[in-house]
């Protein structure tokens, strides 16, 4: 396991500032995931970690042990890329093994160490098989095994899940976050999938146009996002926001945000006590136990929820409510939490 601190890390491409003066402090066995958009830095930051990529200013430490200048096959770490980069002219027990060879490693704890990697991941019936020979979720999961083999300090992970359909990506991150924590492992998961962030994390680092906007617990990013980025990017379906004027004893000069699940139809028995805002209903999009209903406020395109819509019809007037304390406000011109 591995301590690692990024101290004002920045990276530019020519004229090109790509990373901006990165901060972080990550724990001892702690799976952070690093979250935003396409492009906003989350990868190139896991390669200047991962010593692919030199940095441009700043510090990379591992056990604050100066990690900066050293070469990759120097720093204890282990990668998964997104494409899994298999060997496929190598059973899966070669591809496993091929990091152990390369250390020249003798051929009895090799032999150990792929078969309790194998053990682990529960692939042992696929050690005589070639990638060609293995679905997704299995190519996925040897190309962990042979991350793992070699006992790393910290294993990076860049959108390991992006190739898998739905239903096996949600089995995958839960593998992955059974393994981080039976192996006691330091996880660094580059995704741009808000939910999958929230499911698998012990804390978040949010990023955008390559600055770091958070870094927190999910539900601490989730309850207080620290500016209007954060808020809108996290939480599904995204947050709604209104100017100020929407909502009395609130300023002008503030932007406030409310997410779908805290604004119901006030008609409702269990409806808050507290703003209302009217409007027409557009739509209702049933999803499940749960309904979602775009209602037009002025000019400005809201989502509510409702458990039952029963009674409710597009293009009638409704009036939605939500509780004083729900809401989160925003400072116009910067974009920061007030």
């Amino acid at each position: 396991m591995s301590s690692i601190q990024i101290a004002d890390v920045s990276k530019n491409y020519g004229p090109v500032k790509v990373l901006k003066g990165i901060d972080l402090q990550i724990a001892d066995g702690e799976l952070v995931s690093f979250l935003g958009p396409s492009g906003c830095g989350k990868s190139t930051l896991l390669y200047c970690l991962a010593g692919l990529q030199e940095i441009t200013a700043g510090q990379i430490l591992f056990d604050g042990r100066d990690a900066t200048h050293l070469s990759p096959r120097d720093r204890n770490i282990a990668l998964v890329f997104q494409d899994y980069a298999l060997y496929p002219h190598m059973l899966v027990r070669d591809n496993l093994a091929f990091p152990l060879r390369r250390q020249r490693v003798d051929k009895e704890s090799i032999k150990r160490q792929v078969n309790w990697a194998a053990e682990v991941l529960g692939i042992e019936a696929l050690l005589d098989r070639y990638p060609s020979e293995l679905s997704g979720g299995q190519r996925q999961r040897v190309a962990v095994g042979r991350s793992i083999v070699r006992n790393p300090a910290a294993l990076l992970m860049d959108e390991p899940l992006s190739n898998l359909d739905a239903t096996l990506r949600v089995r995958m991150r839960t593998e992955i976050r059974r393994l981080q924590r039976d192996l006691k492992i330091t996880v660094l998961f580059v995704t741009h999938d808000q939910e999958e962030a929230m499911a698998m994390s012990d804390r978040i680092a949010i990023m955008n146009a390559g600055v770091l906007q958070q870094f927190d617990t999910p539900m601490e990013v989730y309850r207080k996002p620290a500016n209007r980025f954060v808020a809108g990017f996290i939480g599904s379906p995204q947050m709604n926001f209104l100017p100020g004027r929407s909502f009395q004893s609130t300023p002008d000069d503030c932007i406030v945000g409310v997410r779908p699940h805290d604004l119901v139809p006030a008609n409702g028995t269990s409806a808050p006590q507290g703003h209302d805002l009217e409007g027409d209903l557009v739509l209702i999009e049933s999803v499940g136990p749960i309904h979602f209903l775009d209602v037009l406020v002025g000019d400005i395109m809201l989502r509510a929820t409702c458990s039952d819509p029963t009674g409710l019809n597009p293009g009638q007037r409704i009036s939605l409510a939500t509780a004083p304390q729900k809401l989160h406000h925003f400072d116009a011109q910067t974009g920061l939490r007030i």
